[in-house]
């Protein structure tokens, strides 16, 4: 690779050592799946059966599609402010996206359980009407195009660069939403069933997005003229904020809808989450620091603060983290029978040791993956002309 793309020195330093560290946690969720087998492992069980690796992988991912349809707002539709500092954002969507395949890895068991690799080692019947397989699929196309997409970056191929960034848009869209498909498809679990899901999954996608790549922002401030920092701050800042107050709309009224149709699983599902066992996640987490304190927060700021945008992007962080954690949850606690005897049956899930090891493994993943890119590859060296 020619020397446009690789820097000739690297430096490990404290984030380098610090996301190891995190990477290093999984070892014991590694260690606990190698000797005691998943079944005694995980909290997962046959009435809860996804747990907080399934959500991990749609939070990772969630992250990559973000920042992927970010930047091809600016190649797709002229918004040049959205190309400021497009190789750092697409390294860290690919970076999020192998974190992401790392935790569904642990999740699966094993790589052969990929329905993407079953379709290459069984080509033929495809499997058209499995929205999983779908899934896999879309996610397995969606690696290489980011991996094209960033070497072009990288070698200043603008023209190619278009192009991959209009197939990373479609495949991407598609992948993620489609994953929300995988649990609105599904009819023996109202409380998902309906369209809400894949499009809430592509919006909070994009809210994911501006959050994190006003995380880049930050960490490559001194990149950029105080003219550019400014406008830009101001765009993933507005961007933010207008996917706050949409999904303000879309809470209040998706709450309402369920609450007042008192379709009993949906109906027992929602109590759940605002005045049962789930609503101190759900008023905490998921309003208060997911939705509320951000949204006022850029509000006040006017969106000129870097240090208020910043305190906003983790709070949507962990919301949407939260959003979709009870999203999951509250789908699978309420059995399909219990509804109709007289007193309902509750299921509660908190996620094992090496659950949570896992989880937080990902996360050093990414973190590691991304700040090895920004010490060896050029990803500070704009061009888009």
């Amino acid at each position: 690779m020619s020397q446009r793309i690789l820097k000739k020195q690297f430096a490990i330093d404290g984030w380098v050592v610090f996301y190891l560290l995190l990477a290093a946690v999984g070892g014991i969720g590694m260690a606990l799946v190698f000797f005691n087998g998943q079944e005694a492992s995980y909290n997962v069980t046959r009435e809860i059966s996804w747990g907080l690796l399934i959500i991990g992988y749609s939070f990772f991912v969630g992250i990559t599609t973000g920042l992927s349809l970010l930047a091809a707002f600016g190649h797709l539709f002229g918004f040049e402010n959205f190309h400021v500092l497009s190789r750092k954002i697409m390294w860290m969507a690919l970076s999020a996206l192998i974190a992401g395949f790392f935790i569904i890895f642990w999740d699966l068991g094993g790589p052969f359980r990929l329905q993407i690799l079953r379709f290459v080692v069984n080509i033929v019947p495809f499997h058209w009407t499995s929205p999983i397989w779908w899934m896999s699929v879309l996610y397995a196309m969606e690696l290489p195009i980011l991996i094209v997409e960033v070497l072009l970056l990288l070698a200043n191929k603008e023209k190619y660069t278009f192009i991959a960034s209009i197939l990373g848009f479609i495949v991407g869209i598609s992948a993620y939403s489609n994953m929300g498909f995988v649990f609105s498809a599904n009819v023996a679990r109202p409380f998902w069933h309906g369209p809400f899901i894949p499009m809430f999954f592509i919006l909070s996608a994009v809210g994911l997005g501006a959050a994190f790549a006003i995380i880049v922002l930050f960490i490559s401030r001194k990149e950029l003229s105080d003219e550019r920092f400014e406008i830009t701050l101001k765009i993933f800042s507005k961007t933010l904020f207008l996917v706050l107050l949409t999904v303000i709309f879309a809470k209040i009224w998706r709450t309402i809808a369920l609450l007042y149709g008192r379709e009993p699983m949906t109906y027992q599902a929602v109590k759940e989450l605002v005045a049962g066992s789930m609503a101190f996640n759900f008023w905490f987490f998921e309003i208060l620091v997911g939705i509320l304190i951000p949204f006022f927060v850029l509000i006040f700021s006017r969106f000129k603060s870097l240090w208020a945008s910043l305190f906003a992007a983790f709070c949507v962080i962990v919301g949407v983290f939260f959003m979709r954690y009870d999203a999951v949850i509250a789908g699978q606690i309420i059995p399909e029978n219990s509804v109709y005897f007289d007193k309902v049956e509750v299921l509660h899930y908190f996620p094992s040791i090496a659950e949570i090891s896992l989880f937080i493994s990902a996360a050093g993943v990414m973190g590691l993956l991304y700040v090895l890119g920004s010490r060896i590859l050029r990803l500070e060296e704009e061009n888009h002309g």
